[in-house]
């Protein structure tokens, strides 16, 4: 359906519910199913030969595409690396993790931003004032320091229980997604580079990017870049791949763009128009250690998933590229409320965890293989109903941009998913690794689903958001 359709759609429910260890050649990029079409690649200028006589005339080089290589070691992401522009945050510092958690969306809420212990103790939970609705936080493990996005062209500098600066981004106008309609959109970490990148409309109805330096104490804005895809359209919840040096945005036009940002400043950009049918991609994740790349397929219970460190490269204006894929249909994932639409890996594991929005209470863990290579799958799933809250009321599932991220516990080293109610007023906090294990979390027969309903209290916990 159209965007507008489905925005209406959308508030119709809503009314009804390090540093990285970069390893050498660690340079693999991007995938894709479908077979990409866009602009052949472009020939680089013919060298001149040398006029001496001893010279051998060196041959005019071809432009092709070129297949990137597996890396030699796993690079392991540090905490608050590779995860999506999704609303709420995890910071992890030493046995401590937090999380600031935005009480608005794009299409809701109030302003302020709650930090909230998860993990560890010391952390009182507060209500940080903001002066616009914020829809989106993302926490750098290295330096301590979070920014938040609101709904209009504000950029919040947080640190602990402080809002230290208040920024304006060069967001223009607005842009629609399903779930709402925002000028600044949401915001991912980089924290090899200290760099926030915040998804944007940048006039005229597009999306793009603008990235945000930190390093150096005096917070600058880069040029914000207009995305080429076709419409304009960026993912509701873009991510950065910083060993492989990339922008992942997979758009409900169901077009997977990737961004090489060797230079920040002048990002090369490729193209893939997967083939989908029923549904739209929706949300950008990946498995960084592996270079398995992941979308959600908003509407249904399948999630795309392309194997970047065996990907082919295009030259053009823009680019395109391909890479071994598969859109994996998922029979327990098709009751999520909207399909499935939030997804998060924790890294530096394997396993992940996926949501709906706007209401329901089913939630999903995924494991990844462990190594890249062939066609990618998720190779084991689990879809359970996350219990009642600890005031006795039925959870449900909060808006865009999607409540949903993940890490690895310091205390324990299992992946854990954090998900948002629509208050918020509670986060579930869930042991995807737990969940994932059939001793704990039994399936009923023939299923991947829990055979007793709901998460038992061993593996699912609550946090009260003020």
């Amino acid at each position: 359906m159209g965007q507008s359709r489905r925005f209406a759609s959308h508030l119709g429910l809503a009314a009804l519910a390090a540093i990285l260890i970069t390893a050498a050649g660690c340079s693999g990029e991007g995938g894709g199913g479908a077979t990409a079409t866009g602009p052949g690649p472009i020939p680089p200028p013919s060298p001149s030969a040398t006029a001496t006589s001893t010279a051998t005339p060196t041959a005019t080089p071809t432009s092709t595409a070129t297949a990137t290589l597996t890396p030699t070691a796993t690079p392991t992401p540090l905490a608050g690396s590779c995860l999506p522009a999704s609303s709420l945050s995890v910071l992890v510092d030493k046995t401590n993790v937090t999380s600031y958690v935005p009480k608005g969306s794009w299409v809701h809420g109030t302003t302020g931003v709650s930090l909230v212990q998860v993990e560890g103790t010391g952390t009182t939970a507060t209500l940080i004032p903001t002066t616009n609705i914020v829809n989106s936080c993302a926490s750098d493990s290295v330096t301590l320091q979070t920014v938040c996005t609101a709904n209009n062209t504000d950029v919040y500098l947080l640190s602990g229980s402080k809002l230290n600066t208040t920024l304006t981004s060069g967001g223009s106008g607005t842009i629609n997604f399903s779930g709402g309609i925002c000028t600044n959109c949401g915001v991912a970490f980089n924290p090899v580079t200290d760099q926030a990148l915040i998804g944007l409309a940048v006039g005229g109805g597009h999306g793009g990017y603008q990235f945000l330096d930190l390093a150096g104490g005096t917070p600058t804005f880069e040029t914000p870049i207009v995305s080429p895809s076709a419409l304009g359209v960026i993912s509701e919840d873009l991510m950065i791949d910083p060993i492989r040096k990339l922008i992942l945005s997979a758009a409900e036009t169901n077009n997977y763009e990737l961004a090489k940002i060797d230079s920040t400043a002048a990002p090369a950009f490729f193209e893939n128009p997967v083939s989908n049918s029923g549904g739209e991609l929706d949300a950008s994740a990946e498995d960084c250690t592996t270079g398995i790349a992941l979308a959600s397929d908003e509407f249904t219970g399948g999630i795309f998933l392309a194997d970047l460190s065996h990907a082919t490269f295009t030259p053009g204006t823009p680019g395109t590229w391909s890479a071994p894929s598969n859109l994996q249909s998922i029979p327990d994932f098709v009751g999520f409320f909207s399909g499935v639409t939030g997804i998060a890996v924790a890294p530096p594991s394997d396993i992940g965890v996926v949501t709906g929005e706007f209401g329901g209470s089913l939630v999903g863990a995924i494991q990844l293989p462990s190594l890249a290579g062939g066609t990618p799958a998720i190779t084991d799933w689990v879809a359970c109903t996350v219990p009642n809250d600890p005031k006795g009321n039925t959870f449900s599932t909060g808006f865009d941009p999607h409540t949903v991220t993940a890490y690895v516990s310091p205390n324990t080293n299992d992946s854990i998913g954090v998900v948002s109610d629509g208050g918020p007023t509670y986060l579930a906090v869930i042991d995807l690794t737990k969940m994932l294990n059939t001793s704990i979390v039994p399936r009923t027969a023939g299923t991947h689903t829990c055979s007793a309903g709901t998460l038992p209290t061993s593996v699912v916990s609550y946090v009260a958001v003020p």
